[in-house]
């Protein structure tokens, strides 16, 4: 026991750390807050144009929807998704602490751990599986250098859902990850620049080849209930399936709406997230999907013997063996490019951000590089492969996650805008002890559990029958519910926290701290820079007026 002793402070992230801050989970200071309107820009272009966005309205012509409907679905979903990551990252902006600080407000300085454990299993997950994509398109890299790569014997038995060439490529983009964790999240602006330019000029490039090729839209565009073999929709089929889509398209970024505050916490100035979100979010989700359905489309018309080529490995690989030699170098630079993207998205919206709540969560052991490199870890040892390869139910189950995020969402947005009216007393937020006005009883305030169980038990049947098929059967009625969920589920807790709010009001609501405690609202160095080159200049042309 003193050996334990003697280690633990050793482990300590730093001398002030205690169970509930550590400097990653403080509110940052100006000189960590590098993040400007054109940055947050960036940052957009580098995440939103990736293999999941290229092949996300997928779905919803698979169901049956016309390429038009297809198209109004992911509009629609992309808005409601724009709307909710700007409103939710204003607190971030606006006091400079993560998502896993600002819910203390509502769920209590304890209680916000539920939240916190919620986010950190969906990051564990997501990280596997994006790595994996990443692994993918390593290997069409490797493919395109050395062709012999996508005919290396396989190792493995059969029941291993993977191929000996996909394990070596996922090692090493899962290995390649690992150096940037070193990199604070206030230095990704050279990456997300440089990463953002050449995405875009790929997707770009991608998508006018194949039209220059095909020479119009494409049999999807045209006649997609042939391609897929199935009937249109009509009426409440219809109305249903479109509602389904748009569901399914906002649960995809359930994660990522509540962790908003994580990014706009490093905005030189309030204001600078809003505007760096606001225009270009909407045009990388929807125009991602946009090239993805012509591309594809395009690519089912001159490859019409392949399956469908959904996913942008498996185009870029049938380019390569169709176009022959010639093909080889622009297809390694394809998958380059959309290399450096899965890279920000796995680093970036799972690694960092799974880092983050684990920081928060053991603060006085972990920081926000400790607690991505854990992430790590376990992404690598829920073996995505087996996740993508054979437990369709696991996928179902992570994707419909946003079940039990709609509430939470809900329950956070409302409390900042609406209940504390984006006041906050940034002290009370780290004091332990029933001096806070976050502390409410022994650190949870049982106003939150209720209110988001209360969120989520309608859609829980038709939950548990989209998961287990084959085990749970529900009505039509619950499944139209489930369809619903995280638009149903936010509205609910919404409603919900307003009442019971109003029936028994939180304590300190409207009100801040008399002064700065933690130093975060002062000149960044930027702008004392400027000044102090305008003093300067002001000086100079003064002489100069003398003189």
């Amino acid at each position: 026991m003193k050996a334990v002793n003697g280690i633990l402070p050793l482990l300590q992230v730093s001398a002030d750390s205690s169970p509930y801050q550590n400097p990653d989970v403080l509110p940052l200071p100006p000189s960590r807050r590098t993040w400007s309107v054109k940055v947050f820009i960036f940052f957009w272009l580098a995440t939103a144009i990736n293999i999941a966005e290229w092949s996300g309205a997928s779905t919803a012509l698979a169901v049956g929807l016309t390429v038009g409907q297809a198209i109004a679905v992911n509009a629609i979903s992309t808005i409601i998704i724009c709307m909710a990551l700007v409103i939710n990252g204003h607190g971030g902006g606006k006091w400079h602490i993560p998502f896993a600080v600002i819910n203390r407000t509502g769920w209590g300085v304890r209680g916000a751990w539920f939240s916190l454990c919620a986010r950190i299993i969906l990051s564990c997950c997501w990280y596997g599986v994006q790595a994996w994509y990443g692994g993918q398109m390593v290997k069409i890299m490797i493919g395109a250098i050395w062709p012999s790569f996508y005919r290396m014997r396989n190792t493995f038995a059969p029941d291993a859902a993977m191929k000996t060439n996909e394990f070596v490529a996922f090692i090493i983009f899962w290995t390649i990850s690992l150096p940037i964790f070193l990199l604070r999240p206030e230095q990704y602006r050279i990456p997300a620049i440089c990463s953002s330019v050449v995405v875009t000029v790929a997707a770009f490039a991608l998508f006018i080849w194949a039209l220059a090729k095909q020479g119009n839209v494409g049999p999807l565009w045209s006649d997609p209930e042939v391609v897929y073999g199935t009937g249109r929709l009509h009426g409440s089929v219809l109305s249903w399936a479109m509602m389904r889509m748009i569901s399914s398209g906002i649960g995809g970024w359930a994660g990522g709406i509540l962790y908003q505050s994580d990014f706009s916490r490093y905005a030189v100035k309030s204001g600078d997230q809003i505007w760096g979100q606001v225009f270009i979010i909407p045009v990388c989700l929807f125009g991602s999907n946009i090239l993805g359905i012509i591309t594809t489309s395009c690519a089912r018309g001159f490859y019409p013997d392949e399956p469908l080529l959904w996913k942008l490995y498996d185009l870029l690989e049938a380019i390569q063996m169709h176009e022959g030699p010639g093909a080889r170098a622009a297809v390694f630079f394809a998958a380059f490019a959309f290399f450096l993207s899965q890279v920000c998205v796995n680093v970036v919206a799972c690694g960092v951000v799974g880092g983050m709540d684990l920081a928060a969560l053991l603060p006085r052991y972990i920081n926000i590089r400790r607690g991505s490199y854990v992430i790590a870890i376990i992404g690598i040892c829920i073996n995505p492969w087996k996740i993508l390869n054979t437990a369709n139910s696991f996928i179902s189950a992570i994707s419909a996650y946003a079940v039990f995020l709609g509430p939470l969402s809900g329950i956070m947005i409302t409390e900042y805008h609406i209940i504390r009216r984006r006041q906050i007393k940034l002290s009370h937020l780290f004091m332990p002890n029933s001096g806070s006005d976050y502390w409410f009883w022994h650190g949870v305030n049982w106003r939150a559990p209720l209110v988001w169980a209360l969120g989520v038990w309608p859609s829980m049947p038709g939950f548990c029958a989209s998961i287990t098929p084959n085990v749970v059967k529900v009505s039509a009625a619950w499944t139209h519910v489930y369809y619903m969920s995280w638009l149903l589920g936010f509205f609910i807790s919404s409603s919900l926290w307003i009442l019971v709010n109003s029936i028994w009001p939180p304590p300190g609501v409207g009100e801040i701290d008399d002064e700065d405690v933690f130093d975060t609202f002062g000149p960044s160095p930027r702008s004392s820079s400027d000044s102090a080159n305008e003093e300067d200049r002001d000086v100079k042309d003064k002489e100069k007026m003398e003189g």
